[in-house]
């Protein structure tokens, strides 16, 4: 079983990452792709947190699994939302969006 300074180590260089791409870019889809990157630093962190703590429990497993599928599901939203801006010519740059016209 790895250590876990290593996973926490993996979790906190994904969340560097992450707050780079919203710190760095104004496009609407890096922003929220860059917060599903923090979402699953949180939720590798979660699990080896479970895993540390138990013994043999596969559980921290099966949460998880759970926890990305509530990602992909995100991911999908993200995806449809993204068409539907694009299919209305909506300008993808947050500082614009608040200015938007239906």
């Amino acid at each position: 079983m790895l250590d876990i300074v290593y996973i926490m180590g993996a979790c906190i260089a994904l969340l560097g990452v992450a707050l780079a791409g919203i710190i760095t870019d104004r496009h609407f889809v890096i922003i929220m792709l860059a917060v599903e990157v923090m979402l699953v630093a949180s939720m590798v962190a979660t699990v080896a947190f479970i895993s540390y703590a138990s013994d043999a429990d596969p559980m921290g497993f099966v949460l998880l699994a759970a926890l990305w599928a509530v990602a992909a599901t995100e991911t999908i939203a993200l995806v449809t939302f993204y068409v539907y801006m694009k299919y209305r010519g909506v300008d993808f740059d947050v500082t614009k969006l608040s200015r938007m016209r239906w």
